[in-house]
């Protein structure tokens, strides 16, 4: 029923208008065809927009919607600790966002990055109970989100490659997202209320976690300067 309030005010509006000029205080109140001209494009102004506004959309549909931002902040918190804990495994599935297993019988693994650049995830080691010869590799992500539409799955994932004996990380890829936001014209704001420039912009980048399984005894030597955490 909301949405039927600026009609019911415009309507008043135009009787209340009506009923002046069928009066005998029509020359009282609107002097001059000027004066009658200018309150008549402002009503037909009112009608345009009221008319219009209802048709625009007020949501992108191709977007999931986050109904509570709280929410993503809870999935982060009880994925690190999780993954701190060395509870992984009990992590819902939903969370893992690219897996890789790497065959390597090698005794070192050298752990590098792409042109020394900085790695925008969390990255957090597993040594297993046997050397079974093969490295595991999980990337965890929970939800993110811009207001309160997820992006999640416009994200892509961390990429990594072993070459001989060189575990190299990377950065997700790049990506460009544009958003467009469309709001009530101001002609209708001041009837229902609303505020012009009231929108912000809230971005929720969610929680990014690289978990490697390595062998027990391999021995992984550091040239990534990446402050990766050991799991007991």
């Amino acid at each position: 029923m909301t949405f039927l309030l600026p009609f019911l005010i415009i309507f008043i509006i135009i009787l209340g208008i009506v009923r002046i000029l069928r009066s005998g205080r029509t020359k009282k109140v609107l002097q001059g065809s000027r004066l009658r001209w200018m309150l008549g494009g402002y009503v037909a102004i009112l009608l345009i927009c009221t008319g219009v506004s209802p048709l625009l959309p007020d949501e992108e549909v191709i977007y999931k919607i986050i109904n509570n931002s709280q929410d993503i902040d809870k999935e982060s918190t009880e994925l690190y600790e999780a993954a701190n804990e060395g509870n992984i495994d009990k992590i819902d599935n939903k969370y893992i966002n690219k897996r890789w297993s790497f065959g390597y019988e090698e005794q070192e693994l050298t752990i590098a990055t792409e042109n020394d650049e900085l790695i925008s995830t969390a990255v957090m080691v597993e040594r297993k109970t046997e050397n079974d010869g093969k490295i595991e590799a999980i990337h965890y992500k929970t939800r993110s989100g811009v207001n309160n539409m997820e992006i999640t799955e416009l994200e892509k994932p961390i990429r990594i490659e072993l070459n001989e004996n060189t575990l190299t990380i990377k950065n997700p890829e790049k990506g460009k997202l544009k958003f467009s936001q469309f709001q009530q014209a101001f002609t209708v704001n001041q009837f229902t209320g609303e505020k012009p420039f009231r929108h912000a912009t809230m971005f929720y980048g969610g929680t990014s976690i690289l978990y490697l399984k390595v062998p027990k005894d391999l021995k992984l030597v550091d040239h990534s300067n990446i402050n990766y955490q050991y799991i007991e």
